[in-house]
């Protein structure tokens, strides 16, 4: 058999996806070049995962990372140590091709405290707000619904809503066409809004070619819908979205996953993890954006010690390695998963360690 239909034999054994999604996701997301697999002393595979390649805006920048996918032991053969050792061999690729981190959305909550072993740590997260089946969704400006989802158009709104977000795990335009066919598969919703007659823009705002000001994507989950993701040039506009998705659904309770910097109420709640697999990289971006920022940074990695287990000094826009400098003066001196927390703390948190954080987001990932 072939890398493909061992990988795919292991997936249908783990997870309860539908036949028709298996089929989507191994004839339209699965690469072979993303695929690890693990095989037991007599050959036979017995775990495997994909170790997808994104970018992520970053500090103005958008270096590349990883993404786990598809994690899974067979059943027979789990609690032998197969994943820890493809999670390590991971973690290992991921640095060697040149990421600045690994990323992941574990599948339950017990497997967030299982990825704190490689050094993850929880920095995703999403601001869940709910509305009533009563919520008004009222709109100043006049907005039309766009049916017509070919468009080469919607792709590049897309692209440019995703690309003004401060720090974001990006989508491909390949990735766009399977976050649809997910969605038409699972039986979700997709809705496009373009601006009426006599809209009335906001201040600062972008004016798209298209005329396309907002999207979002739901489904429905125990008599709730479900709002993933919602992007657009304005609050007005991304109103609009969230209001064209509850007319499909008539007085249907709404919990939207917004973005966690949003300043509407909400709650924090967990999305998913990362680890850092290339501390230089991340703090030369850093150096580059923010020059005046000064500081000497040790790390500690155990499981990617030559890479990252360094003495890291920025300084005057760049960062160089210098194991020599003395310990004393160091002003942090942490573990891979504290350097990742602070990397990726909120701007009020980097504010206090004097360091230029940034609160991340992911969604739209086919987990």
């Amino acid at each position: 058999m072939s890398k493909r239909d061992d990988i795919k034999r292991i997936w249908q054994e783990s997870f309860s996806d539908s036949r028709e999604y298996v089929r989507m996701y191994f004839e339209q997301v699965y690469l072979d070049d993303d695929a690890l697999l693990m095989h037991d002393a007599e050959g036979v595979p017995v775990s495997s995962l994909l170790l997808q390649h994104y970018f992520m805006s970053f500090h103005g920048a958008t270096p590349p990372v990883s993404y786990v996918a598809g994690a899974a032991t067979r059943r027979n053969q789990r609690g032998k140590g197969y994943m820890t050792e493809l999670m390590r061999t991971a973690l290992a690729e991921s640095a060697q091709r040149g990421d600045m981190l690994c990323a992941l959305i574990p599948a339950n909550e017990a497997l967030y405290y299982f990825y704190q072993r490689y050094g993850f740590s929880t920095v995703f997260y999403t601001k869940e707000q709910r509305f009533t089946a009563l919520h008004p969704f009222t709109v100043k400006n006049e907005y039309h619904h766009l049916s017509d989802y070919t468009s080469p158009d919607i792709w590049n709104a897309f692209d440019y809503f995703q690309r003004e977000r401060e720090c974001y795990i990006l989508h491909s335009e390949r990735d766009f066409k399977n976050i649809l066919s997910d969605l038409r598969i699972t039986g979700g919703d997709f809705v496009v809004m373009t601006r009426g007659e006599g809209y009335e823009p906001g201040e600062n705002e972008v004016i798209l070619d298209s005329g396309i000001v907002s999207m979002a994507w739901a489904e429905m989950r125990d008599d709730i819908l479900v709002v993933t993701d919602i992007m657009g040039v304005s609050p007005d506009a991304r109103m609009a979205a969230l209001r064209q998705l509850r007319g499909l659904h008539g007085n249907t309770p709404v919990l939207l996953y917004g973005r966690p910097t949003d300043t509407m109420g909400g709650r924090l709640i967990p999305r998913g993890m990362c680890r850092v697999v290339n501390v230089q990289l991340a703090l030369s971006i850093i150096a580059a954006a923010h020059p005046e920022f000064h500081s000497a940074i040790r790390v500690k990695d155990t499981i990617l010690p030559e890479v990252n287990s360094h003495i890291f000094m920025v300084d005057g826009g760049e960062c160089a390695i210098m194991d020599d400098y003395p310990v004393s003066k160091l002003d942090f001196d942490v573990s891979v998963d504290v350097f990742t927390d602070i990397l990726f703390s909120a701007p009020v948190t980097g504010d206090i360690l004097r360091f230029p954080s940034v609160r991340p987001m992911i969604s739209l990932m086919l987990d």
